[in-house]
Order: C-alpha cells, then sequence, then structure tokens
C-alpha cells in the first residue's frame, strides 16, 4: 500500500484498547485539578496578579475547534505563566478565519472583531491568503505548531444518496461538476452546495482541487466559468445544526439532492446526534495525489506586533504541543496532530472508506484561484447592442429564420444565462434610428430584476428582443455605434463591476459615412484604459461579415470577436467571453 494511503479510523498498533479516548480526556482532567490543588497558595497570587494587571491573550479560533482551545485556555490560566512580571491570561475568541484573515492583512475592516494576538484558523490556506499581502506577510509568525486534523468529506444526505448509485462506489472532484464539463448527468437533478470559497476553507481547499481536475488551459478556464455560474455558493455546513437544515432538504417536500462539502469531525458529530440517519459522505479520490482528500489542519500563528504578547503566545503553543492537547481535540471529534483520531463507529458507514491525502495547496496556488474565483462572480454591467439593419432581413442559414430571428434568439439564450446580479442595457442598431444618430437606447443599463413599470428589466428585454423587427431602407453604422456606446459605458463605469460593450451583429450592409474601422480601431486604443478597463465583446451571426476586422475592433476595445453560426452556439461563446475575466491584469500564466 502507498505510505500516503489510510484507512478512515486510524488505530494504535498491538492490541485493541478498551479504554475510550473521552474516560482517559475525563481521567487527564481529573488528575490536572488535583495536582492544581497541591499549588492553591500560588495559584491564588498568581490570579491575584491577573486580575490587576493581567497580559491579555486573544486567540482567535475558528468556530468548530473553538471549543477544544477554549478548554485548553482554562488549563493554562490556571497555571503560573508570566511574561516580564505580568501574568499571563489566555481568551479565546470564536471567528471566522476569513474575517481574521481580513483584518491582519489589512484587506478588510476589522471593525467588532477584537485585534486577534495569536490565531488557529481551520487551516494554512487562511494563513497562505493572508501572507499574500505585505501587511499580512509582516504580522503573520508560523509556528509549526499543527493543533488538530480532519479530513473533508463529499456528503450527501442518505435518502437522496439512495437515489444516486454513483455516489455510493467511489467519488471524486469530478461529482462536483457541472455536466458539460465532466460531472454527473444533469438528469440525476443534483445541486452542488459548495461553501463560499471566499469565506470557507472548506470551499477553497474543494475549488483548488476542481482547478487541479480542469487543469490551466483556456478551455479549463471556461469550464471554471461554467463551474462558478452552475454552482450556489452557499455558508459552510461545519456544525450538526447548518448539517441538519441541509438534511432536510432531501425530506418531502422539497425532495431535493443536495451535496456538499463539510470536515469529517463535523459528519462524526451529525452522525452521533442522529445515529438512525448519518449521512452519506465519502472522501474524495483521484487519479494522482494531487487530487485526494485533502484536509483542514489547524495551524497556530502569532499574529500580535507587541514583544511581550508574541513571547505569550508562544507560551500557549508549547502548551497546544503536549499530550493534553491531543486528548481533547480527539474528545471534540478531530485527529490530533499526528492525524489520529478516535475510533470511528461502524455504523457510520465510513470506518473502512480509503483515504489518499491530497497535496496541500502550495501558498500562490490558493490565492490564484480565490483570485479567479472572486473576478468570476462579481456582478457584469453590459450595454447590448442590437443589429436592427435592412440586412437583418436575409436568410441565417438556419432553418427558416432570417438573419433578425436568428439574433433574437440567441440575444435571448445570452441573456437567460446572466444571473439577476448582472446589469445589463439594450441599444438597437441602424443608420439614423434615431433623428441623424446610427443607435438608440431601448433599455436602460440596470439590474435584472429591477421594475421598469409594471414587469421587471429581464422580462422587458426578453418582449423586446423577440419583437424586434428590421428597418428597411436602413443600413448599418457600425462602428459609430460601438464607439459611441464605449464611450458611454467608459464614462459611467463602475469599478466593482465588469463593465462591457456586447455587439451581436451579422456585420453587412455598411451606411455611407460611417466611421472607417481604421479609425475606430485608434479611437478604441485611445479610450481604452486598464485601471478602468471596458471591455468590447462582438458576437457575430453567420459568416458574410469580415471577421479578420472585427476581430481587431474588439481586440483594440480589450475584448474579443466570436463567430456564432447556430443559436445554440452563445452557451459556449458567452461562457469564453466571461472567462476573459480570470485573466485580466495578466492573472493567466500558462496555457493557450
Amino acid at each position: 500500500m502507498n505510505p500516503s494511503t489510510q484507512r478512515g479510523p486510524v488505530r494504535q498498533r498491538g492490541r485493541e484498547r478498551r479504554v475510550s479516548v473521552k474516560l482517559l480526556v475525563v481521567a487527564a482532567v481529573g488528575i490536572a485539578v488535583i495536582l492544581m490543588a497541591t499549588l492553591t497558595a500560588q495559584a491564588v497570587v498568581a490570579r491575584t496578579a491577573c486580575n490587576n494587571h493581567p497580559l491579555l491573550i486573544n486567540v482567535a479560533a475558528s468556530e468548530d475547534i473553538s471549543p477544544a482551545i477554549q478548554r485548553i485556555g482554562r488549563l493554562y490560566n490556571r497555571q503560573s505563566h508570566q511574561v516580564d512580571g505580568r501574568c499571563v491570561e489566555v481568551q479565546v475568541t470564536e471567528a471566522p478565519p476569513a474575517s481574521v484573515a481580513a483584518q491582519v492583512d489589512g484587506q478588510g475592516s476589522s471593525r467588532g472583531l477584537p485585534a486577534a494576538d495569536a490565531w488557529v484558523p481551520d487551516s494554512s490556506l487562511w494563513v497562505n491568503v493572508a501572507r499574500a499581502f505585505p501587511l499580512g506577510a509582516q504580522r503573520v509568525q508560523t509556528t509549526g505548531i499543527t493543533v488538530a486534523r480532519s479530513p473533508l468529506m463529499i456528503v450527501m444526505p442518505a435518502p437522496a444518496a439512495a437515489q444516486v448509485p454513483s455516489f455510493n462506489n467511489t467519488v471524486g472532484w469530478n461529482f462536483l461538476l457541472p455536466g458539460s464539463v465532466g460531472g454527473p448527468p444533469a438528469a440525476l437533478g443534483l445541486r452542488v452546495d459548495l461553501p463560499d470559497p471566499t469565506q470557507s476553507a472548506a470551499g477553497l481547499a474543494s475549488l483548488v482541487e476542481m482547478s487541479r481536475l480542469l487543469g490551466n488551459s483556456a478551455a479549463a478556464r471556461t469550464s471554471l466559468t461554467k463551474l462558478a455560474f452552475t454552482i450556489q455558493p452557499t455558508a459552510q455546513f461545519s456544525s450538526t445544526a447548518s448539517l441538519s437544515a441541509f438534511s432536510i432538504q432531501a425530506l418531502p417536500p422539497l425532495s431535493a439532492r443536495p451535496v456538499t462539502v463539510t470536515s469529517e469531525q463535523a459528519v462524526l458529530g451529525y452522525d452521533a446526534a442522529h445515529p438512525h440517519q448519518p449521512l452519506a459522505a465519502q472522501y474524495p479520490v483521484g487519479s494522482s495525489a494531487a487530487l485526494g482528500t485533502p484536509e483542514l489542519n489547524y495551524p497556530y500563528v502569532v499574529t500580535s506586533t507587541s514583544p511581550a504578547k508574541q513571547e505569550a503566545a508562544r507560551q500557549f503553543g508549547d502548551t497546544l504541543r503536549q499530550s493534553f492537547t491531543a486528548s481533547v481535540v480527539r474528545f471534540y471529534g478531530f485527529r490530533s496532530a499526528n492525524g489520529v483520531g478516535n475510533k470511528i463507529p461502524a455504523a457510520d458507514g465510513i470506518a473502512q472508506q480509503p483515504m489518499t491525502l491530497a497535496q496541500p495547496a502550495t501558498p500562490g496556488e490558493a490565492q490564484t484561484v480565490l483570485q479567479a474565483w472572486n473576478k468570476l462572480q462579481i456582478g457584469s454591467r453590459d450595454l447590448t447592442l442590437i443589429d436592427a439593419s435592412a440586412a437583418m432581413t436575409a436568410p441565417s442559414g438556419v432553418g427558416s429564420l432570417t438573419l433578425e430571428q436568428a439574433i433574437a434568439q440567441t440575444a435571448n439564450l445570452g441573456l437567460a444565462l446572466f444571473p439577476d446580479s448582472a446589469q445589463i442595457g439594450l441599444w438597437e442598431m441602424a443608420d439614423k434610428v434615431n433623428g441623424n444618430l446610427p443607435y438608440k437606447q431601448l433599455v436602460s443599463v440596470g439590474p435584472l430584476p429591477a421594475k421598469l413599470g409594471l414587469i421587471s428589466r429581464r422580462q422587458q428585454l426578453v418582449q423586446i428582443d423577440s419583437s424586434l423587427r428590421p428597418l428597411p431602407n436602413k443600413p448599418l453604422a457600425l462602428n459609430q455605434s460601438i464607439l459611441a456606446a464605449y464611450k458611454q459605458m467608459s464614462a459611467t463605469y463602475q469599478p466593482k463591476s465588469t463593465n462591457a460593450v456586447i455587439v451581436m451583429t451579422a456585420g453587412v450592409g455598411t451606411a455611407p459615412g460611417d466611421l472607417p474601422t481604421a479609425g475606430l480601431v485608434s479611437q478604441l486604443r485611445k479610450l481604452y484604459n486598464p485601471a478602468r478597463p471596458v471591455e468590447l465583446i462582438i458576437v457575430v451571426l453567420g459568416t458574410k461579415a469580415n471577421f479578420t476586422a472585427l476581430e481587431q475592433v474588439a481586440t483594440a476595445g480589450g475584448g474579443a470577436a466570436y463567430q456564432v453560426t447556430t443559436p445554440d452556439q452563445i452557451g459556449r461563446v458567452f461562457f469564453q467571453a466571461v472567462s476573459r475575466r480570470i485573466c485580466q491584469a495578466g492573472a493567466c500564466t500558462a496555457g493557450p
């Protein structure tokens, strides 16, 4: 057996233990109390000093591990620990790791969160994220201490898993992917509730694994974009209460088939509370060690800038290395730092599962994946231009559809892919369609769910797209329309969204006096600002346009051109276009 391959439960060699770890922890605590009783006078003096002038050390700990750290902290505070003649007292604060990371690296507000002198996040991923910024690299001091471990598992409610036979065998990370990029068939009706990677180490570790599986090519970035638009980021299911809410979704009347990722410790806690209906849980496996089972590793780091508090925090770190700490974390369902856990009950159904730990994410890997995810999650703000010139009455080559009908179908298919967070507007293009102007606003740029009269902006866009008709004797002044739209989106740029001009045209029938292509390219190059980027995306319907020239125009506007010959290709084009966000600011370093 490969040394990196382990069984789910970890047992000691030799005779099987008959005394439970829980009893051993109770005995250890009892012995500690007896020993402390012999030091009563010394303890009273120490606590009096702490009451007067304590050196308070705030240890921020993630929600799942904080009860164990609090118990260890109480033992530490009953002992006599001093720094520079002052008694040290540890206070353990439950705090989301993402919030602490934002506090120590200076990337977020620390309002309502006490300053952390030391930190036990649920994963080294957060340490890597924090140290990726200058302030975080200065403040976060690693100690080499791992407090606990807990492998991640892909889980489903048992009733839902019973309807998905493929889940009851081995499960890999492709189980969370859309069917179009190698995941389970859509007919299975799975709903992936991925813990938000920006807030959850389980979600971020899962995203790293899926990114490894997809690769780093242009096609892989398109697949990652499909994933981002398909799954619904959720809160982390890391407690018995949250997993109970997750499991209820599989029962009538919802009868859903949700799947998520959580820790072994959370699964064992839920199963202990629900012995007659445990979760269906699998350690993910892959074709290589890179695609195995990640684990939460609960590192201990020092984050204070005070020399005295740094020394006190390191003293508390010595306590976290002791065997008592290992017993406590196992009592709370974790594996200790050396990977040893309590004996898993056979009824859980996971005791004999093979498990190969995945290669840990490198510091840069987690940050790169998180940046890509953030770019895909930010809102879209797009002004769409639709060709309404007389040339659109020509046959499209798709059945009996005219170019106008085909482009209307294409527009509506594309619109359906945009989430409600998007802001969309619509212009039609044809020579002198609006006085002397070759463009006319039909819908202003704004949120899709917003009401425009009695219906939403999304509904109005669908109605207008479906009712657009070519304008007789009106040629296309494409270049003037593109320039006007690009200027408007540049002038109204919103920094917390992707800003784009989307042009849908057959690209034929140029109006006399339209701006030459060379002139448009020159002006777009002057307008494009990488600090305030507006993307120009041109979707060319059919093969009659000068596609090479339109590619030059789109590139000058910081975007790309795509050729569509059938409306059903719009999904591929949409995801290819959106995946370009990942490469903004040179984020793509490999792949075509």
